[in-house]
């Protein structure tokens, strides 16, 4: 994993908990052509924190999902 993901990776794991790593690298395959997770880079996030925003909202609120996606823009 490189450090991009790594960080991304606790970030979410602080809005979704253990199931964050499998969250983002099914977020990764399924809306980043397929693009593996730990492989994520910076002109991916973008694609990734819009998809980690609609997806968290599913989980938790969409405060907390909309507060999680600006983290990731950041990371």
């Amino acid at each position: 994993m490189n450090v991009l993901a790594d960080k991304i990776l606790k970030i979410t794991i602080e809005y979704i908990g253990p199931a964050a790593e499998r969250f983002l690298e099914r977020q990764a395959e399924r809306h980043l052509n397929g693009l593996k997770f730990s492989d994520i880079e910076r002109k991916d996030l973008p694609e990734l924190a819009k998809w980690v925003k609609i997806s968290a909202g599913l989980l938790v609120d969409n405060s907390r999902a909309s507060e999680l996606a600006e983290k990731i823009l950041k990371a």
